[in-house]
């Protein structure tokens, strides 16, 4: 019987410092470590945080939901697109993203710990490209609905909802291996998920480049095609943010659980002082056994 990714012993969790997208994470996770002294985020850092908050998650949304609105119209510059039918990223939805991404923000504070601050903050980080993500795809929902046939739009979504899928199945089953040993044969699905992560985007690619040659060549007799460059441009957009959440955020956000389930195990495992790890202001309120 496998166990569950969240039912590891503190020797198991330890098995994470061996996941490869792991420790692509590491070196943004330390420059994070180095701006918290003490347990508290230094004057410099709040100052950045703020200020990217106000360009992105603010400043950079809104004008993806203006966007979404200048679509509905028939005046689309250059673009050689019918209008969107319907909006679908109005501005009440994009307070609605941005309230969902601000309570994430307002629950991390109840974690105060010095040692989960940096993946508190990167945390954010991924919360808030998933919602960029998906309020692109609002803001680019109504054209493609208006330009494409209902044969694009379901093949999409079939393909879409598979690499989803193999993508989570297998990184699912490559962290129980690491972390529990498990020494089983890999399925098909496994060697399929891995063809597509190796050559994946470069028959995506190579699909554009045919479409683009074969439009210059035979100009507007090929608009199928042309709907195949948008909806595999559409996709890739679509599989990229969900690979960097599911195999980079997955085990290093795992990791931050296990801190906390473990926090003294952790400390000595990595011969931190009880002031390094909880930060003076933790200990003030908190009493360590």
């Amino acid at each position: 019987m496998k166990k569950s990714l969240f039912n590891a012993s503190f020797e198991e969790s330890i098995n994470l410092e061996n996941d490869g997208f792991r420790k692509m994470q590491q070196e943004q996770h330390d420059k994070l470590v180095r701006k918290v002294i003490n347990g508290k985020p230094t004057f410099s850092f709040k100052m950045q945080a703020f200020i990217l908050t106000m360009l992105f998650p603010v400043g950079f949304n809104y004008l993806l939901s203006l966007g979404a609105s200048k679509f509905t119209t028939n005046d689309l510059g250059e673009l050689k697109l019918q209008p969107a039918s319907q909006n679908f990223f109005p501005w009440q939805v994009y307070v609605f993203l941005l309230s969902v991404w601000l309570l994430f923000v307002v629950i991390g504070k109840f974690f105060k710990q010095a040692f989960i601050l940096p993946y508190r903050y990167q945390f954010h980080n991924f919360t808030y490209m998933v919602i960029l993500c998906i309020e692109a795809n609002l803001t680019l929902l109504g054209v493609l609905l208006s330009n494409l046939s209902i044969i694009f739009i379901v093949g999409y979504a079939f393909i879409w909802i598979f690499l989803l899928y193999f993508m989570t199945t297998t990184k699912v089953k490559a962290l129980q291996k690491n972390m529990f040993n498990n020494n089983s044969e890999p399925r098909l699905q496994d060697r399929l998920a891995k063809i597509i992560g190796a050559y994946g985007m470069g028959v995506l690619g190579l699909a554009v480049i045919l479409q683009r040659t074969l439009t210059i060549f035979l100009g507007n007799k090929l608009s199928s095609f042309e709907d195949l460059g948008m909806l595999l441009l559409f996709l890739i957009w679509n599989i990229l943010v969900p690979a960097v959440v599911i195999f980079i955020g997955t085990p290093y956000f795992l990791q931050a659980y296990y801190k906390l389930k473990y926090p003294e195990q952790y400390r000595k495992y990595e011969g931190k002082s009880l002031e390094e790890w909880y930060g003076k202001k933790y200990l003030k309120k908190h009493t360590i056994h």
